[in-house]
């Protein structure tokens, strides 16, 4: 196969309806790995990488497209010079020279992309498999937010930005507000016809490993793919954009994701963004997604520079994380990173004997994992657990009782002046299987889950999954 080199000069000097031009190259796996190991901060504090992993986070948040970052540093100009074309891997790095050819007059930075052509001729463009990013060591950089400075400072992340889009297979744009400009403007964040640029070539948003969570309040709600966390000890990060199209809590963007710790934890989440000044929710929430508010928090400045941070211990549950700025109409990317562990796995759940004789367990969690055991209360001569969930607003739910161990058999039972009410439902197998599923409205209240089984005398692991119906 007939190799291509494609060099994309980027003449960044300062100048004071979509215009987006795409070339024919690109990448046909929708991803490509990045080796950022650049070394060095810049003089506001910030590091190289992390900007660098910001410009990345930020085009992959807005296509189908992903950016993978490997920490460490590999050298762009591997195989590069007259008549080579990479070695098939991408590096970034500053230098005093395009791999031995000088940098033209105001060129900031050259993005060298190579690949494999369509057709013998290289007419119909070619497929990227390489991409390495050289910025120009005899500059002034910086990392910072909003307008250029007038004293020649450039600024690192949207020179990033526009680089990556080269990258990614975009020409210039003769949009006036695109990142993708040819020349360096105020603009420091990707502009819309950036990202319909993208979206002709890969796709618009939704390849990124999330789904959406039904909630009561009707709010965007994201479960990002690790968002459930087991421990011991668990670090994970994310990164996202603030923008006019997201949640609004008082006038103020919010990014909202729900993560479930699955024991009592102690944790260090630490939110940082460098176009914005942060500000930091974390709220738990119940069995059918209302907040609670006695386990609330929330930080403003905690964390270093302005950044936020929550750290501190919490019961086993499910949580909303609120990203939001501390200024009205603040917007930019921003990232999260969440550590956690714990040395206790039984979580602190308090449990109390009804009335009955049978153990209750207080659970206001979606997700609740539990066992039945020849030790349990036995009822009708077959085991019994039961969970008890407080609903604070009418919710139409479908609750799922699932086991690989035994035939479930679901009851929901209503609680009047802490003693059973009413059998509101029962169900043995309408599930998948010989799993249990009950789909109701459910008004304010206290109800009792009964976790059971079809067979006398069965035992073994369960789960309970409780979702929201919504018209």
């Amino acid at each position: 196969m007939r190799i291509a080199a494609l060099l994309l000069i980027t003449l960044l000097s300062i100048n004071s309806s979509h215009a987006y031009e795409v070339s024919e190259n690109f990448w046909d796996t929708g991803q490509a790995i990045f080796h950022v190991g650049i070394s060095g901060s810049s003089p506001t504090g910030g590091t190289w990488n992390d900007a660098f992993k910001r410009s990345m986070a930020a085009w992959s948040n807005v296509s189908s497209f992903e950016f993978v970052a490997v920490d460490n540093y590999l050298d762009p100009c591997i195989d590069r010079g007259e008549g080579l074309f990479g070695d098939g891997s991408t590096g970034i790095d500053f230098s005093a020279s395009v791999c031995g050819s000088e940098f033209g007059e105001n060129t900031l930075a050259v993005t060298l992309s190579a690949g494999n052509c369509q057709n013998p001729q290289c007419t119909n463009g070619f497929i990227i498999t390489d991409a390495d990013i050289v910025f120009n060591s005899a500059e002034t950089w910086d990392v910072y937010s909003g307008s250029l400075r007038f004293d020649g400072t450039n600024e690192f992340e949207r020179v990033a930005l526009h680089e990556l889009g080269h990258a990614l297979g975009l020409n210039h744009s003769n949009a006036n507000a695109a990142i993708m400009r040819a020349f360096m403007s105020d603009t420091d964040s990707l502009q819309s016809d950036d990202i319909a640029g993208i979206a002709s070539i890969y796709g618009s948003e939704g390849a990124v490993t999330e789904t959406t969570v039904a909630n009561i309040y009707g709010v965007t709600l994201v479960a990002p793919d690790n968002a459930t966390i087991s421990g011991p000890n668990n670090s994970s990060t994310l990164s996202g954009t603030l923008s006019s199209k997201d949640n609004q809590l008082d006038g103020k963007a919010l990014d909202l994701y729900q993560y479930t710790f699955e024991n009592d934890s102690s944790i260090d989440i630490q939110l940082n963004s460098q176009t914005f000044d942060p500000f930091l929710y974390l709220v738990r929430v119940s069995a059918t997604q209302a907040s609670i508010p006695s386990s609330s928090f929330a930080d403003d400045n905690s964390g270093s520079g302005n950044g936020a941070r929550i750290n501190l211990n919490i019961q086993a549950g499910t949580y909303w994380l609120g990203v939001t700025s501390d200024d009205n109409s603040a917007q930019g990317s921003y990232d999260v990173s969440i550590i956690s562990s714990t040395s206790n796995p039984p979580s602190s759940f308090e449990t109390f004997t009804s009335i009955y004789g049978a153990d209750v367990l207080i659970n206001p969690n979606s997700n609740i994992d539990g066992s039945l055991r020849s030790t349990d209360f036995k009822f009708n001569n077959r085991f019994l657990d039961l969970v008890q969930i407080e609903v604070t607003t009418t919710s139409a739910v479908k609750i799922d009782l699932s086991s690989t161990a035994f035939d479930t058999n679901l009851l929901l039972v209503d609680i009047v002046n802490n003693e059973v009410g009413s059998l509101v439902l029962e169900n043995d197998d309408n599930g998948s299987g010989t799993n249990s599923r009950l789909e109701t409205t459910l008004e304010p209240g206290t109800y009792w889950l009964g976790v059971t089984s079809y067979d006398p005398s069965e035992s073994g692991n369960y789960d309970i999954a409780i979702t929201l119906v919504l018209p």
